[in-house]
């Protein structure tokens, strides 16, 4: 079905990639990722670094045969190999006729709650408000009714200011069974530097216009008889709050250990939502604070260091959990090492926040410098 590549150019031809559960087919041409294709299209498609690093374009390939540009091992498993499962942004088609399967269109065959069909809509920030540092709550009204999964990521585009044409992806910071239809809350950290929040940090951007896309991704609550550890860095948090919060809504009674990474106190935000969380939840809730530079000599009293020591310590005796990673890819990475051996791969769930910086090393280490997305951390989920 694939083989793997990634010095040979074996095709010349194009080819047509269909996407199950999309009207619309596109046009590959010669030498051109499946994702690429995809984009050009206008067919929604979850996606982030475009450049093998966040796994985010995860599919299942169902007719056709591509090549792969580079080993995926990392985000795709042999057993997935062999089902079928292949990374878009590093596909390239190996027959005219290319089929795939994406998690949130059409008939995706995993667990858990029905997919829901990505919806692109015109769009305006209607409240901006400050959580902490560097850290914005940005509500955004929408012209069409959407519906999406606790963990799940939009696309916002602001095609009217230069330079921000290009998708930004942001984590749904609420819970579905507490939003409007036409609402849409995003938690998103300043990437000085970054051309989309510079823009937002600037000035009052309340009634600014934007385009909406979503929802993208699989990053989701997965019905599982197990406690759960949730580990978040930075704004990783507003997701998985949001599917905390609609496990509260569902009558989950679940015990929760809630890891929350930040540099000092004054970077942790979202302390009442979580007191709140924590007092309307049906198992037993423990919620650790990390903080990693802290100034010596202040009155902080909790943990310090880095989340992962934390786990080091708790790992084994968390073995029985069900893992929701979310954060910097440094941070999840390093988590999942930690728990490596300890929590089945089933039972390990994970979002990456790529940042430019995070794009830049894997492109500088050989992928290729085409990059979009990324920015700050709130799906998996912002950009800069």
């Amino acid at each position: 079905m694939f083989g793997f590549s990634s010095v040979r150019r074996r095709r010349r031809r194009g080819g047509t990639l269909h996407v199950l559960g999309s009207e619309r087919a596109a046009t590959i041409e010669p030498g051109e990722t499946l994702l690429s294709a995809a984009a050009r299209a206008n067919i929604p498609f979850p996606r982030m670094c475009n450049v093998g690093e966040c796994g985010t374009c995860k599919c299942r390939l169902t007719r056709g045969h591509v090549r792969l540009k580079k080993d995926i091992s990392r985000h795709v498993t042999p057993e997935e190999l062999s089902a079928g499962f292949v990374l878009a942004c590093q596909s390239l088609a190996e027959s005219e006729d290319v089929a795939v399967e994406v998690p949130g269109i059409g008939r995706e065959r995993s667990a858990g709650p029905a997919p829901v069909q990505p919806v692109q809509t015109d769009a305006s920030i209607t409240r901006v408000t400050p959580l902490a540092p560097g850290i914005l709550a940005v509500e955004v009204g929408l012209a069409a009714e959407i519906r999406y999964v606790a963990g799940q990521y939009a696309q916002l585009t602001s095609p009217g200011v230069p330079g921000l044409g290009e998708p930004r992806c942001y984590s749904f910071a609420e819970a579905p069974a507490r939003a409007s239809p036409r609402t849409a809350l995003f938690h998103i950290r300043h990437v000085p530097g970054g051309a989309f929040t510079d823009w937002l940090f600037g000035a009052d951007r309340t009634g600014a216009r934007l385009c909406f896309s979503g929802p993208h991704g699989g990053f989701r609550y997965h019905e599982a008889e197990r406690p759960l550890l949730c580990v978040a860095g930075g704004t990783g948090l507003s997701p998985i709050s949001a599917i905390l919060e609609q496990g509260i809504s569902d009558g989950l009674a679940r015990d929760v250990t809630l890891v929350v990474g930040a540099r000092t106190r004054q970077d942790l935000y979202a302390l009442d939502a979580i007191a709140s969380i924590e007092a309307r939840w049906r198992g037993r809730f423990a919620f650790v604070p990390v903080l990693s530079q802290e100034p010596e000599g202040s009155s902080w009293t909790g943990r310090k260091g880095h989340v992962t020591d934390y786990l080091r310590e708790v790992a084994v005796a968390h073995a029985d959990r069900a893992a929701y990673l979310c954060g910097p890819p440094g941070m999840v990475d390093a988590a999942l090492d930690v728990l490596r051996g300890r929590i089945p791969p089933d039972h390990v769930h994970y979002d990456k926040f790529l940042d430019r910086g995070s794009i830049a090393l894997a492109t500088s280490a050989g992928a290729r410098a085409r990059t979009r997305r990324a920015e700050g951390e709130s799906s998996c989920s912002e950009m800069l």
